[in-house]
């Protein structure tokens, strides 16, 4: 078997001031913020819903994917995507996470995939979208210096 090269992924992320970052990403930045009521300006999505959008547009994708290799037509998917968590872990305190403890997909709406074929699509997608898996597993994130 042929050995599989890793692919990367790279993000820039650049303080701009106060909670304001840009974030590029290849030809692509986006501004994340906070709103005002947590010491941000509301000039763009905060970290969290940055990432529950991730999952969201890699869920879509890997929905095209999987919908193509099944030979069927995915004509309208979307998703509401809510995460749960417990503020106290942002704010310091050791015994509670500070991520996410809850994170729930609503598909409110899908069109182009039968009835009968639903339940493989949707767990097709559910294993094969990267930030899924990434969301799910219990990778460490290393910070260098």
């Amino acid at each position: 078997m042929a050995e599989t090269k890793m692919v990367s992924f790279e993000s820039e992320v650049d303080r701009k001031g106060g909670m304001e970052c840009e974030a590029k990403m290849g030809d692509f930045s986006l501004t994340i913020d906070e709103p005002k009521h947590m010491g941000g300006n509301d000039k763009g999505p905060n970290p969290l819903e940055v990432l529950l959008s991730a999952l969201g547009g890699c869920l879509n994708t890997a929905g095209t994917v999987v919908a193509r290799e099944m030979d069927l037509d995915l004509k309208d998917f979307k998703l509401k995507i809510d995460g749960k968590l417990d503020p106290r872990g942002f704010r310091g305190d050791p015994d509670v996470p500070s991520g996410f403890q809850e994170i729930t997909v609503k598909i409110e709406e899908i069109d182009g995939i039968p009835e009968e074929k639903m339940d493989e699509f949707l767990e097709q997608i559910k294993n094969r979208c990267p930030v899924e898996g990434t969301l799910e597993s219990s990778l460490e994130v290393e910070m260098e210096r």
